[in-house]
């Protein structure tokens, strides 16, 4: 240790020496600037960007705060910077620095911007950045990093932003960022991450934007995602995450914005998108989602922006998909090529939807009430193959009357005309639908109406036929004597004893004489009367009592 800090001294003077004659030879302090570089001593900032350089130069001003270094050829910055103890901003990106070493940078007590992305450094050891104090930024990404040890940032009290994207990362050390509590950025796409860091990642608590784009994460467990009470932006497109647990991204409160583009999905992770309340932007495209259920981004009441194109498999959207929405502004649902209809007001639930795109998918007819015209200010649906009919007479319209109007308007809507070109019909194919006559829009009705009045009549006379037909025949008019019979019928009496369960045998009618002759002579019959005859009195021997038959 005493030999190192020996080294270091011995080198420090030497550059102070050199650094001395040069003053004395040339007193011009512009003279000092090296071919290739330019520097500007009165604001103390010089820039040797593709100067060709092998070495970092040490005859500029000692006073410098800011120094470009980038695109050159500068293989080691072994005691490169003990002479610019005032630097504030250091960029060394694209070169071919392969290690940043042990306390290069620790006379940098003022520094707050370093870049050393673009190189070839491997690894960050505990002592890489000691010393940096106050510095915010931090650049590292494009390397070959596979190893960060757990102490590398334990200096770095004021970093708020740590580029660690497009390296060779297979994980995080535990503990990581525990003295960085202002980490408010973190950038870990491009790596080779199976899993969440979610050991390293419990101690960024106060991590607002986190990328893990283009990695190799497979799923979303369970409580994977460390709560992170901040984290407002979160990036995870172009990994292969097949599932997210419902509890997968329960510990993020606050979170505005994700994208889970091109993953493996198929089928929407409604309750695990249900915990993010506050999410006003969500992208789902290039997934492999085949249909949209009802309510499916249930609880995102803040949503206000949708992406769900280049869902290759997507067919089904039901007419509930966007009803908890209420916040909806845009939608995007551009290259879902087999989506061939879209469900009858399906966005009528939106009252604040300004935005819709539907470009590229299958779609041959459209209807005005699929969109909600009165409240949009633009609408996408070039690039589906269209039939330019009647039935798009409406779009005909709008696109003639947009023409009409002064440019100066702001209650236009917006098309995509020059996009929406006929598939059909025939004599329409590969036109636009600008180019379309009134007569080639306009549908001839007259001889459907007259099909349709002959087809009514036809029908009515039928009805009333068949009325005519089946109603019920009105009874014949019943003769004199059979209302006589009916009225006075006469029991007949069996000549033979019977049994007194056994039932009369009625042989003939009892009928007064008189009333076979003229029924309408007769008085009416009162049975109570004195006069009349007692039905009940025997007859004869024979019949206990008369039977009266009613027909």
């Amino acid at each position: 240790m005493g030999d190192d800090v020996i080294h270091r001294m011995c080198w420090r003077t030497v550059l102070l020496m050199l650094a001395t004659t040069l003053v004395g030879f040339k007193s011009d302090g512009a003279s000092l600037c090296p071919a290739g570089c330019r520097c500007e001593n009165d604001v103390l900032k010089t820039s040797c960007a593709s100067a060709s350089l092998q070495v970092v130069p040490i005859q500029l001003n000692p006073e410098l705060r800011v120094l470009d270094l980038s695109s050159n050829k500068i293989l080691h910055i072994h005691f490169s910077f003990e002479f610019y103890e005032n630097l504030v901003s250091l960029n060394l990106s694209d070169n071919r620095i392969k290690t940043l070493g042990n306390s290069n940078f620790n006379s940098q007590k003022n520094l707050t911007y370093l870049d050393v992305s673009n190189n070839q450094i491997e690894n960050i050891t505990k002592d890489s950045l000691k010393g940096l104090k106050v510095l915010t930024h931090l650049d590292v990404s494009n390397n070959t990093l596979q190893d960060i040890n757990s102490m590398a940032f334990r200096d770095l009290h004021s970093l708020a932003v740590l580029k660690l994207n497009s390296n060779k990362l297979v994980h995080l050390e535990e503990q990581m960022f525990k003295n960085n509590r202002e980490l408010r950025k973190l950038y870990l796409s491009d790596n080779q991450f199976l899993r969440i860091p979610t050991v390293a990642l419990t101690d960024a608590l106060h991590l607002h934007f986190l990328t893990m784009s283009r990695n190799l994460l497979l799923s979303i467990e369970a409580n994977e995602m460390p709560n992170l009470p901040e984290l407002h932006t979160l990036h995870m497109d172009s990994n292969i995450i097949s599932e997210i647990h419902p509890d997968g991204l329960s510990g993020l409160p606050v979170l505005g914005y994700l994208d889970i583009c091109d993953n493996n999905l198929t089928s929407l992770p409604t309750e695990s998108l249900a915990k993010l309340s506050s999410l006003n932007m969500l992208k789902l495209s290039g997934n492999f989602i085949e249909s949209i259920p009802p309510v499916a981004f249930k609880g995102l009441f803040h949503l206000k922006t949708l992406k769900i194109d280049r869902l290759e498999l997507l067919e089904e959207i039901d007419v509930r998909a966007f009803v908890d929405n209420i916040n909806l502004e845009k939608v995007n649902m551009d290259f879902n090529v087999k989506v061939r209809t879209l469900p009858t007001r399906l966005f009528h639930s939106n009252s604040k939807l300004r935005y819709i795109s539907v470009r590229y998918n299958s779609l041959e007819n459209l209807d005005a009430t699929h969109f909600p015209l009165d409240q949009l200010s633009e609408l996408k649906i070039g690039g589906n193959p269209l039939q330019c009919n009647c039935s798009l007479g409406w779009l005909w319209q709008i696109i003639k009357e947009s023409k009409s109007k002064t440019l100066n308007q702001t209650d236009n809507l917006i098309l995509d005309e020059n996009d929406i070109i006929c598939s059909g019909p025939e004599e329409l194919r590969g036109a636009m639908l600008s180019t379309a006559s009134s007569t080639q829009m306009s549908c001839s009705v007259g001889w459907i109406a007259t099909i349709s009045v002959i087809v009514t009549v036809i029908f009515v006379l039928i009805v009333i036929g068949g009325v005519l037909y089946w109603a019920p025949k009105h009874k014949p008019r019943r003769t004199k004597s059979d209302l006589s019979v009916e009225q006075n019928p006469v029991p007949q009496c069996s000549s033979s004893k019977r049994s007194p369960f056994e039932p009369v045998q009625v042989e003939k009618y009892i009928i007064p004489p008189p009333m076979v002759h003229d029924y309408r002579s007769l008085h009416s019959w009162d049975p109570y009367e004195e006069s009349s005859i007692n039905i009940y009195e025997p007859l004869n021997d024979h019949c206990d009592r008369p039977h009266i038959v009613y027909v």
